[in-house]
């Protein structure tokens, strides 16, 4: 031992302890320490350091240069801890609600299915893809839900209605108006196009079933108004106007399971908790650790989603 584990000053010998250990004693600090001690405080500040890295701003070249080593040195100890990716055990308890989504985080070949209930428990498993298969062995950990809330990912509603055919689904809004946009631009040139962008956007008002009706009644008005869009064709005989068509397929398709959340009480109408609240905590943690392999990002992720908790809100019991 050469330099203080406190202060980072040179050290002398300093006789021994009653126990026959070498004792050394700081002139900078004026502490005394031992190499068993000075062992239980490097893996103390290893756990802190690790705690820092992982939650924190600073990388590992900020925090080998706080202790004088380098960065090898600290990812030397860190890295066996990155090797063991773990995953929830789900309880077979019935759940009011169920927000799924999947996020990539190893190129497009790794992904983490994650589900979040009423009580913000997070479970997930991970996936080379998300598919019908995928979703299937996940959701099969589950007892059968009163309400799932999803995006339209093919795989997902698949696998839900095959396993649990009555259950009652509600369809992220957020994504409805996304996979519209996709098709319209965010400002659509056209008179029709402009109108259904309006009353997409409408949909964060709809709050009572008074409204929907509403808001229902006023799509019904759209598709009458603007026929001539989804049927004219050019000389080849080819749709004119294909990118209108989809808008209006995807709508017709996701209006089943649109306003689930009016008649069950509780439920949310988007699954921005799961694509702000854990999605983005791990794209955030994956881009402060770059370079990390495979195995490696699966246990990082583990470690970020564990310990997820919300702000202002307990621990589930």
């Amino acid at each position: 031992m050469k330099h203080c584990p406190y202060c980072k000053h040179d050290i002398q010998r300093w006789g021994k302890t009653a126990a026959g250990r070498v004792r050394f004693f700081c002139p900078s600090c004026k502490r005394t320490v031992t190499k068993r001690a000075q062992t239980r405080f490097s893996e103390r500040r290893l756990r802190t350091e690790l705690d820092l890295w992982l939650g924190g701003k600073d990388n590992l070249d900020e925090i080998a240069q706080r202790y004088h080593a380098t960065r090898q040195t600290f990812w030397k100890h860190f890295r066996p801890i990155f090797s063991f990716p773990f995953e929830p055990t789900i309880p077979k308890e019935r759940m009011h609600t169920l927000i799924l989504d999947a996020t990539y985080i190893h190129h497009g070949y790794l992904c983490a299915l994650v589900a979040i209930d009423e009580r913000d428990r997070i479970f997930w498993r991970f996936a080379k893809y998300e598919s019908f298969s995928a979703w299937m062995h996940f959701l099969s950990n589950f007892s059968e839900p009163d309400v799932l809330v999803m995006d339209g990912q093919k795989g997902l509603f698949a696998a839900a209605k095959y396993l649990w055919p009555h259950v009652r689904i509600q369809r992220c809004q957020f994504h409805v108006i996304s996979f519209c946009i996709q098709y319209l631009g965010r400002h659509p040139k056209e008179e029709v196009g402009q109108a259904i962008l309006r009353l997409l956007y409408e949909l964060k008002e709809v709050k009572t079933s008074e409204r929907r009706d509403e808001w229902l009644r006023a799509y019904k008005r759209w598709e009458t108004k603007y026929e001539r869009f989804f049927t004219a064709r050019d000389k080849l005989g080819r749709f004119q106007y294909p990118r209108m068509r989809s808008v209006r397929y995807v709508i017709r398709k996701a209006l089943p399971n649109l306003f689930t959340y009016i008649d069950i009480s509780g439920t949310p109408n988007t699954t921005n908790l799961v694509e702000g609240w854990v999605n983005a905590a791990i794209a955030e943690a994956l881009r402060r650790h770059r370079g990390l392999r495979e195995h490696e990002k699966k246990t990082l992720a583990s470690i970020v989603m564990s310990h997820l908790k919300r702000s202002g809100r307990s621990s589930p019991p």
